[in-house]
């Protein structure tokens, strides 16, 4: 136990004797702390400004963390944005018949591709917002549009 704690306690693991609890004026009276010490003090003793410091630097630590979570926030929407690019090209490159080299691509029957047509066309997207839901929407029609691929795709 810290020395600070060992004195809240009355001393290593004692009990506080009942007459080291001073009352404060207004509760009980009794001798003790005079009111105006009582009032300086917060709980457990320590002075009210000990709590504004550990606040401002609770507050401090905690805007050093938010940084560091707002750079992961970049860093990851980045990699998602370049992921989805990516695959949305490459798809987007095999349906205009740049497969891979030396062979045509394999393409889905008309029915299917109809189907994936009106699969794109329907998204909803509000892209001036920057909602995660938006994100979401055109990742799952990626994979809905990439399961619907031949194999090898």
């Amino acid at each position: 136990m810290t020395g600070a704690a060992d004195e809240r306690m009355g001393g290593a693991g004692e009990r506080p004797a009942a007459g080291r609890m001073a009352r404060g004026p207004g509760r009980g009276g009794g001798a003790g702390a005079s009111g105006h010490a009582a009032r300086a003090k917060g709980k457990g003793g320590r002075a009210k400004s000990d709590g504004k410091r550990r606040r401002d630097a609770l507050a401090a630590e905690l805007a050093l963390e938010m940084g560091r979570v707002r750079s992961a926030l970049k860093e990851a929407s980045e990699q998602l944005v370049v992921r989805l690019d990516g695959e949305l090209a490459a798809l987007t490159l095999y349906l205009n018949g740049h497969g891979v080299e030396e062979e045509a691509p394999v393409l889905p029957p008309a029915r299917v591709l109809s189907q994936m047509l009106a699969e794109a066309r329907a998204l909803k997207v509000k892209p001036k917002t920057g909602r995660v839901k938006d994100m979401g929407r055109i990742e799952a029609l990626r994979g809905s549009l990439a399961c619907k691929m031949p194999p090898g795709t």
